[in-house]
């Protein structure tokens, strides 16, 4: 069976019963797979070559998936393997097997006319290429492998994130340690003194509180070892002459908020330790009963050194363990199981950005369950979104 070949594609008409004059006139479309098309009135551009097989999803059947039938002007097919003597020493798959050659890349594509008749096309002037869909792949996979750090590379508490990050900023996804910390250390860097201004804000990142737990709740002949690993997390920072400590809770897949307030001197006050739940699912005594022992160790440890000017009356330092308040504070609550993340960086915000000073009891009358719209907590997965997509766009360090 000869093969015609026709302005650079090999033609194939497996069919017996037409002559080769009538399918000339019986051509009514020659398309060649995203290459330059013939049409006709016959044939309607809608009509397009379908790709029986490609490289990504048969890469190793390209011409030898032909069987060794004979297809029909009519669409009906025959075992030509052994009927036919033509075919009897080799079949037309196998004559194909010996003219492809693995260098060239071919593609094969079945053109049905209206009467239904098959047309078989083997391009073979394809020079090999990687596949869209597997370049798209690895596309992909190389921006998720694509990372940064934040604020740069030699902040010894830089938080690294990886493109791939990001995917727990998608709708309805539980927002990672990773992104958390990111928005800790954003919040963070803007209240940072750059002009020389006292910074009376400390953030702990997402992984403290596992920890401190671990010591707090240690035998006490490890607890002092243990509080001496731990005090690395704030080296060189004395937390009671802070303002504010930020404390994110992770326990039970949900998040919550502690916030401990440390009360100018004049106001005669102790520690207030504030737990911001907008699910209420933790347990506010527990984590106060731990946040007070991780206060009264290090208060501990304190007065054994140089007594400092801490923002407490000399009667109030001197019974701090007695003098610690916590108050469970009433916030808007989420509409779903998903944003308890969003909520809490967005309780930092609100936070910091109405307390300008030391906490007095009158500012907790600010909160309540109007306090904002939940939908503007919400909000903040796409407003974390943007800020990380200009970073990798333009970042410091990589």
């Amino acid at each position: 069976m000869d093969v015609p070949y026709w302005g650079g594609i090999t033609l194939v008409l497996l069919a017996n019963s037409k002559a080769p004059n009538g399918f000339q006139n019986d051509l009514h479309a020659l398309n060649t797979c995203g290459r330059k098309r013939i049409l006709t009135k016959k044939f309607s551009p809608r009509r397009r070559c379908k790709t029986e097989l490609s490289s990504r999803e048969v890469p190793f059947k390209s011409p030898l998936y032909i069987d060794d039938r004979e297809f029909y002007a009519n669409g009906k097919t025959r075992d030509i393997s052994t009927s036919s003597p033509r075919y009897s020493e080799e079949s037309f798959s196998s004559r194909v097997r010996k003219e492809w050659k693995p260098s060239q890349a071919h593609s094969v594509c079945t053109l049905r006319h209206a009467n239904d008749e098959a047309v078989v096309l083997l391009d073979e002037e394809e020079p090999d290429v990687v596949e869209p869909r597997q370049q798209a792949h690895h596309m992909v996979e190389s921006t998720k492998a694509t990372k940064i750090y934040f604020p740069s590379r030699d902040d010894p508490e830089a938080v690294e994130i990886y493109y791939s990050d990001m995917e727990s900023l998608a709708p309805e996804a539980y927002l990672s340690s990773t992104i958390m910390n990111f928005y800790i250390r954003h919040l963070q860097q803007r209240k940072s003194p750059a002009d020389g201004e006292r910074c009376d804000y400390h953030f702990f990142n997402t992984y403290f509180y596992s920890k401190l737990k671990e010591a707090v709740f240690s035998k006490q002949n490890e607890k002092e070892a243990l509080f001496v690993k731990l005090r690395r997390w704030w080296k060189g920072v004395n937390i009671f002459e802070k303002a504010y400590i930020f404390l994110p809770i992770h326990e039970s897949h949900h998040w919550s908020l502690v916030i401990i307030c440390i009360p100018d001197k004049e106001d005669q006050l102790g520690p207030i330790i504030l737990h911001l739940d907008s699910l209420r699912l933790h347990s506010s005594s527990s984590l106060f009963g731990t946040m007070e022992k991780f206060l009264i160790e290090e208060w501990k440890f304190l007065r054994q050194g140089v007594v400092a000017d801490y923002p407490f009356a000399d009667k109030i330092w001197e019974n701090l363990p007695q003098r610690i308040d916590d108050y469970i504070i009433p916030v808007p609550q989420q509409g779903n199981d998903y944003d308890c993340g969003l909520f809490v960086l967005f309780f930092m915000e609100r936070f910091i950005a109405v307390v300008h000073e030391r906490l007095k009891k009158k500012d907790l009358t600010m909160f309540g369950r109007k306090w904002f719209k939940p939908e503007e907590a919400s909000r903040m997965r796409r407003i974390i979104r943007d800020i990380l997509e200009e970073k990798f766009k333009n970042p410091r360090d990589k």
